[in-house]
């Protein structure tokens, strides 16, 4: 399947496409912004992918994905916008609402990440009640994306704190937070320069 992915170098679409390139589909990314040092970096990575292109193509799009709601562009595939908020001004036929994500590349620095615009500290309550890890996130919405999304609205929970009920399909994860911590800041230990 061939999928267009806007904002396909921020953080949450870089791991989307990596998720859909590796699944062996064909992305084709746009990004509207100019790019920041680390997205800059994160395009090096994709570009070099033969499944990836860069630009809207002449092609029948499986979907067109929008991160936030910010996308314009209109391909005539289905609109799938992913979320970290409910939000009623939408043109998407399907609506996917994110947990807060935390994986390689999230905007961070030593002790907390960046979400929404507040430091959340790795430490923090809720960020230890509700964050998950967005690869296995993206790897569900790749599924979610190549199959039939019979309902139009998701969202995703850590399996602890997952209610019983609501007015969407909900996906429930079991995560290992230290595990996941400790290698995550190995990576920034790593990789810091790009970060900033």
């Amino acid at each position: 399947m061939h999928f267009l992915i806007d904002n396909c170098y921020s953080f949450e679409g870089y791991h989307l496409v990596e998720t859909l390139l590796e699944e062996g589909h064909e992305v084709t990314g746009i990004h509207s912004s100019v790019l920041s040092d680390k997205e800059a970096h994160l395009s090096m990575y994709l570009g070099r992918h033969a499944l990836f292109k860069e630009g809207i193509q002449k092609k029948d799009y499986a979907a067109y994905v929008t991160f936030f709601g910010e996308g314009e562009r209109q391909v005539g595939a289905q609109r799938v916008d992913l979320h970290y908020h409910r939000s009623d001004d939408t043109n998407a036929e399907v609506q996917i609402l994110l947990p807060i994500l935390y994986g390689e590349w999230m905007p961070r620095d030593t002790d907390a990440l960046q979400w929404e615009g507040k430091n959340i500290p790795f430490d923090d309550a809720f960020f230890r009640a509700h964050a998950l890890p967005i690869q296995p996130v993206m790897q569900t919405v790749s599924k979610l994306l190549a199959g039939d999304t019979r309902s139009k609205n998701y969202r995703f929970y850590a399996k602890e704190v997952c209610p019983e009920q609501e007015d969407r399909t909900v996906i429930a994860f079991t995560r290992n937070l230290k595990d996941d911590l400790t290698a995550l800041h190995q990576h920034y230990a790593k990789f810091s320069q790009f970060y900033k």
